[in-house]
């Protein structure tokens, strides 16, 4: 049966692989108008449950520790451009890009969910085959990393987060400055 959006616009075969993608990239654009002060506010929804396990879950489940190294990353907190100097903000905002980055990769799979109400029947499971390999990996990768950042935090002592939104976004942009 298909569904009367279909009807109205029937999309199939390359379209469908076009529209796939823009859902990726609408995704990212649309987190990315997400401020520091919305991510922090939704920091909470997105801590890991008792059945994650810190994370270890990934590990014993799927062995993340030996593939996430192949998976792409893009941003300043690639493990190739992490900073040695873990401070509290740069720590800090590590944890909100992260969400950042498994908000986006949810987005994705909601998108491609609603793409299944606009094209045929038979390219349904392969958007939604699609949408999870790509981003389910990218999810659980956030998801297995966060916790140990926020060890990393509480081992020196210190909050999940600063103190105060106004006084960490006071303290990035004077660092944003001096680097300049």
């Amino acid at each position: 049966m298909t569904s009367p959006i279909y009807r109205i616009f029937p999309l199939s075969g390359w379209p469908v692989a076009v529209l796939v993608i823009l859902t990726q990239i609408l995704s990212s654009y649309l987190v990315n108008l997400l401020s520091y002060s919305t991510l922090y506010k939704l920091y909470p929804f997105f801590r890991l449950r008792k059945a994650e396990q810190n994370g270890e879950i990934y590990q014993k489940l799927f062995r993340i520790r030996s593939w996430k190294e192949y998976v792409p990353a893009v941003g300043v907190f690639d493990k190739k451009n992490l900073r040695k100097d873990l401070s509290r903000e740069y720590v800090s905002q590590y944890l909100l890009e992260s969400l950042r980055a498994e908000l986006c990769h949810e987005y994705a799979i909601v998108f491609a969910i609603v793409l299944i109400f606009l094209t045929v029947d038979s390219a349904n499971p392969k958007i939604i085959l699609w949408a999870v390999m790509l981003n389910a990996p990218c999810i659980m990768i956030q998801r297995y990393n966060r916790p140990r950042f926020e060890r990393l935090l509480r081992n020196h002592g210190l909050a999940v987060f600063w103190t105060s939104l106004d006084e960490g976004k006071r303290r990035i942009e004077k660092k944003k400055k001096r680097q300049s």
